[in-house]
C-alpha cells in the first residue's frame, strides 16, 4: 500500500526539489493500491516541492468549448483522470481560464498559472509558456507516450510545423465574478483528416538520449524531464524528423 510519506520520498528520488513547478500527467490506477486514494499523491507532490513549490495539472475538457460552446470556470470537470478531477476541486487551488487546455495549480505560483489567459492554447502567454519560463519539470505517471508530455505540442507551435494549425472556437464564458460573455479561445488541430498524432518514436528517440528519464512511484513508471531540456531535444526532433511525431492516413480507411 503506498503512502503518503513513501510516495513523497519516491517522488524525490526522480530528482525533484524544493521550489520546482511540476506539470503532472497521470494515470493514478497505474500506481497500484494506495492509502486515501488521489489524495495521497497530491499530498506527496506538495510534500516534495514544498511550501514554495507548485504542481500543475491539466484540467482539459475537449468537448465543453470544441462542441458545446460553454465553459464554466467552477464547475466544467476534468476529463483528464481522477488525479486532475481531486486536484480541481481542492482548496486553494487556482484553475487557469483556457476553456480546452485548462490547469488546476496548487502552491507558490498559483496565481501566475491562473493569470495566463492567452486564448491561443500554446501561445507565448499560456500555461506551457510560462512553464517553459520558469524550467518546470514534466512529470507522466504510468501514461502511455501517445497520451502524455502535452508540451510537444507547444514545441510544434513556437517551432512552427505544417501538419498543425490554431482553429478558434467562440462559447459562452462563465468565470466567477465577472458576467457571462461569449469568448474566443483556440486549439491547435490536426491540419486535416490524414493526420494522425502518433509522437512515439519521437519520444522513445528523447528516452534513448537521456532527455527523458524514467522512474518508479508505487506501481508506476514514472517519465519526467526539464522544460527545457524536453524543449530543446523536442525542437530537434520537430525539425529534423517530424515524421517521428505524426502518421499520414489515408482518411477512408475504416478502422
Amino acid at each position: 500500500m503506498l503512502t503518503r510519506d513513501a510516495a513523497a520520498d519516491q517522488i524525490r528520488a526522480l530528482g525533484v526539489q524544493p521550489g520546482e513547478v511540476l506539470m503532472v500527467h497521470s494515470s493514478f490506477r497505474s500506481l497500484g493500491p494506495t492509502e486515501n486514494g488521489p489524495d495521497t499523491l497530491i499530498d506527496a507532490l506538495q510534500d516534495a516541492v514544498g511550501p514554495q513549490g507548485t504542481v500543475l495539472y491539466p484540467t482539459f475538457n475537449f468537448k465543453s468549448w470544441t462542441e458545446q460552446h460553454y465553459w464554466d470556470a467552477e464547475e466544467t470537470p476534468s476529463d483528464m483522470g481522477a488525479l486532475t478531477e481531486f486536484a480541481r476541486l481542492r482548496p486553494g487551488a487556482r484553475r487557469s481560464p483556457h476553456p480546452i487546455y485548462s490547469f488546476a495549480a496548487l502552491g507558490a505560483q498559483a496565481d501566475a498559472f491562473a493569470a495566463c489567459d492567452d486564448p491561443e492554447a500554446y501561445g507565448d502567454d499560456s500555461v506551457f509558456g510560462l512553464f517553459h519560463r520558469l524550467d518546470g519539470r514534466i512529470l507522466s505517471f504510468g501514461l502511455h507516450f501517445n497520451s502524455t508530455f502535452s508540451m510537444h505540442h507547444y514545441v510544434e507551435r513556437v517551432v512552427g510545423v505544417d501538419y498543425r494549425r490554431p482553429k478558434r472556437f467562440a462559447g459562452l464564458y462563465l468565470k466567477a465574478g465577472e458576467e457571462a460573455q461569449v469568448k474566443t479561445y483556440t486549439m491547435y488541430v490536426r491540419n486535416g483528416p490524414s493526420i494522425k498524432t502518433w509522437i512515439v518514436p519521437g519520444m522513445e528517440a528523447l528516452v534513448r538520449q537521456g532527455d527523458i528519464q524514467a522512474g518508479h512511484v508505487g506501481e508506476s513508471t514514472v517519465h519526467h524531464a526539464r522544460a527545457s531540456v524536453f524543449f530543446d531535444a523536442m525542437s530537434k526532433v520537430v525539425r529534423a524528423h517530424p515524421e517521428w511525431l505524426h502518421e499520414q492516413v489515408d482518411p477512408r480507411r475504416t478502422a
